[in-house]
């Protein structure tokens, strides 16, 4: 979309000039103006909704957020939200998360739609409040209470362990805010499950009656934003909060939980796009900085570092991950918005994206941010501030690890299928395929199988990487498959076969001496256009950082506070007023 959100006043502004309580002000500035520059008001739903793969409007409306809309992954992807993942996690929670899960319960919930008409005009922001402090990802076990009364519910945290983690939900001047809850529901004195229910939290003042939330400090390196410990006092709410499907006891209370929170699955897919966005601001800075920093040799004549190797190979390497997952983007959200397929298929596919992503943009972060010397260590050169970004995004919606683990298992015990690489005579697949295969013979060898003490100390240590191997491999096919320029292949290859060299070394005899030298010509081939290529990414109109050129680091520099030794003149002024003062 070509909305110039760069040129909005909140993008103006430079973050990291202000306190950390006005970033967070900022945050919640910026993220409305993304929101209004991509949605229209709210108009009465025209359809029953089902996670199908449409276009119905040219703006991003209740029907688009439901239903995961072409708009919808769009805006995902716009490089304005890797500016500042504080507004991103502000837009996830508020679209995807809160307007998502609302929105597909209109056809059974029509009184919601006034709520929903607020939420898309911005007059609040929505949260999610699932994980507690002592129970993380241990959803079933949730402790916070909602006791059905004779009119209404009361929610309660018994106990300082049951309070909601992470969602930011102190009061922010100017944005109400409102939160769906999830809680046991106690019914006569028993738990009917865990079900959801609509929450005011704060009037965009002070908190709502009985509701506090203990503001966390910021994380290190990243965004600010106000994350919190949330706690319930007694709060009373009416009938109409409840959101479930039934007050009945459940036959099955976790497929009834997942089925509430099925938008954690759709934001696993989501949260990482402005990741492969990202990838490509990582490579611009680099590349920018490095032609424009020269270096005194012996000679009088300065050369740019970009003419060392050493250089070179970082920012190498970036372009060309960033070309390839720009490349398997939209085939990974066409596949993971397929319809009919099995619920399990969908969110693994979510796990392999983010995982395969994720991974690659922190290797990007640290190589590329390393070679920029001292200026690469500052947030308002963004690249350690992405870094540390995407540190949280490797978290959020469930972490890498955990989910890795689980669907490797699931896979291994043959309780379902991935979609493979489309190309699989590649090396990257052969290299995915006979991890599975090695992991899934030893598993056959174990005699108590998966729970075997073997497959928690061989088995699980593996499965992080196996299901990178995978994403790895699909996603150089698919960016093979779309014509992405050999030269940036084979350096998007030789990248992935030094993350696990020896395997390369032990059953395709890519020995090291061979890798170097596949490098070395994909470097040679792609160095003369490098410059083209970084200009194709197309991301420079949102860099904000100041070393990529003369002119931009000329237009900050007079923004930073000047200390200096006071003037002849200001020091005698200040010296005769001394003397009155002791006159006086």
């Amino acid at each position: 979309m070509n909305n110039e959100l760069f040129n909005h006043p909140a993008f103006k502004t430079r973050s990291e000039l202000l306190q950390v309580d006005d970033r967070v002000t900022l945050a919640y500035d910026r993220a409305k103006a993304v929101f209004k520059a991509w949605s229209t008001s709210y108009a009465a739903p025209c359809s029953q909704y089902s996670c199908v793969l449409i276009m119905v409007s040219p703006d991003l409306n209740v029907e688009e957020i439901v239903t995961c809309s072409k708009r919808f992954w769009e805006m995902q992807a716009d490089p304005i939200i890797v500016l500042d993942v504080g507004c991103s996690n502000i837009l996830g929670c508020h679209i995807n998360l809160f307007l998502g899960t609302l929105g597909a319960l209109l056809p059974r919930r029509p009184d919601l739609g006034p709520v929903i008409s607020q939420a898309l005009r911005c007059e609040f922001f929505g949260n999610f409040l699932l994980s507690e402090v002592a129970h993380g990802l241990d959803i079933m076990n949730l402790e916070t209470t909602a006791t059905r009364v004779q009119d209404g519910f009361i929610l309660h945290t018994p106990h300082p362990g049951a309070a909601k983690f992470m969602p930011p939900t102190t009061p922010i001047r100017g944005y109400p805010k409102m939160a769906i809850v999830l809680a046991k529901l106690i019914v006569d004195g028993k738990e009917h499950g865990t079900h959801p229910f609509l929450v005011a939290t704060s009037d965009g003042r002070r908190m709502c009656a009985g509701i506090a939330s203990i503001r966390l400090p910021p994380r290190s390196g990243s965004s600010p934003l106000d994350y919190a410990i949330t706690t319930f006092d007694q709060v009373h709410l009416p009938p109409s909060a409840f959101l479930g499907f039934s007050m009945e006891n459940p036959a099955n209370r976790q497929t009834l939980l997942h089925r509430y929170i099925w938008r954690i699955g759709v934001g696993s897919m989501a949260i990482p796009m402005n990741s492969v966005t990202a990838t490509s601001f990582i490579a611009t800075i680099g590349a920018d900085y490095s032609f424009r920093r020269h270096v005194q040799g012996k000679g009088s004549e300065k050369v740019p570092i970009i003419s060392f190797r050493t250089q070179q190979l970082p920012i190498l390497h970036a372009t060309a991950i960033a070309y390839v997952l720009e490349a398997w983007r939209p085939h990974a959200i066409e596949q993971f918005m397929e319809q009919g397929i099995d619920p399990r298929v969908r969110h693994g596919l979510a796990v392999v994206f983010k995982t395969t992503v994720c991974r690659l943009v922190t290797m990007c972060a640290q190589d590329v941010g390393e070679r920029l010397g001292a200026q690469g260590t500052f947030v308002h050169n963004l690249i350690s501030q992405m870094e540390m970004d995407n540190r949280g995004i490797s978290i959020a919606e469930g972490d890498i690890l955990v989910l890795c683990i689980r669907l490797f298992s699931e896979l291994l015990l043959e309780r379902y299928s991935l979609p493979q690489p489309s190309r699989q005579d590649t090396l990257l697949a052969r290299h995915s395929a006979h991890m599975f295969s090695a992991c899934s013979s030893l598993l056959s060898s174990f005699p108590r199988g998966h729970k075997d003490e073997r497959f928690n100390s061989i088995i699980l240590p593996q499965c992080e990487a196996a299901i990178s191997a995978l994403g790895q491999a699909m996603a150089y096919s698919f960016a093979l498959d779309d014509g992405v320029p050999k030269p940036l292949l084979d350096l998007f290859e030789c990248a992935m076969i030094k993350q696990d060299s020896a395997w390369y070394v032990e059953h395709v005899g890519v020995t090291g001496d061979i890798r170097r030298d596949w490098e070395d010509l994909a470097a040679k081939a792609t160095l003369p256009d490098l410059r083209d290529y970084v200009d194709a990414l197309g991301v420079r109109a949102w860099v904000t950082a100041p070393i990529i050129s003369d002119e931009a680091w000329k237009d900050w520099l007079p923004l930073l506070k000047v200390h200096r030794s006071p003037s002849r003149i200001e020091q005698n002024e200040a010296e005769d007023a001394i003397r009155l003062m002791a006159k006086l």
